[in-house]
Formats: C-alpha cells, structure tokens, sequence
C-alpha cells in the first residue's frame, strides 16, 4: 500500500514539473524581487495626495456656492488646503529636480 502512494506521489511531482517549468521558467527573476526606490514611492503617495486636495478644494467651492458652508469656515478651510496643496507642490518639484540629477549620474 505504501508503494501505491509513493508512486501517486512520484507521478504528481513529475506532472508538476512538466506543467510548471514552461509557465514559471520564462518570468524573469528581477521582476519578482526588484527593490523599491523611496524616493519613487514618495513621489506617486504625493501625486495622489495632491489631487486629492485639489478635489477637496473644488468641492469645499461647491458648497461654498450652494450655501452649505459658511463663508468664515470657506476662507478658514481654504486657506488650509491651498497651503497643504502648496507644501504638496513644492516637495513635488524637489523631488523631480533630484530625480533628474540622478538619472544625469
């Protein structure tokens, strides 16, 4: 009975392999463990960012309008976003001047 299942065994091993090698041999390694740039990631997590408050803004606007919010909470809420969206902006531009110079190096 053991020699039955050592031989299942075997012969699944074997079907895995020959159905294996041709779908997972050709990925390229590199792909599966390339490293992660810092810089690169901080720079996609701001772009999001910043449309993100860019949309905050338009629809803060668009309360404004429809009277849902006041005008001193407008200015207030305003003021804070156009100030995040500037920070946003010019960590944006460090970023891309640096990621220049490293690709001229």
């Amino acid at each position: 009975m053991n020699l039955v299942h050592l031989v299942e065994l075997l012969l699944l091993v074997t079907i895995l392999i020959v159905i294996g090698l041709p779908l997972f041999g050709k990925l390229p390694r590199n792909i599966l463990f390339a490293p992660v740039d810092p810089a690169n990631e901080e720079f996609k997590h701001l772009l999001v960012r910043k449309e993100e408050v860019l949309l905050a803004i338009k629809d803060l606007e668009f309360d404004w309008k429809t009277d849902k919010v006041s005008a001193n909470d407008y200015s207030e809420m305003k003021g804070k976003l156009e100030g995040e969206a500037m920070k946003l902006l010019e960590r944006l531009d460090q970023l891309e001047k640096e990621g220049k110079k490293r690709k001229k190096n």
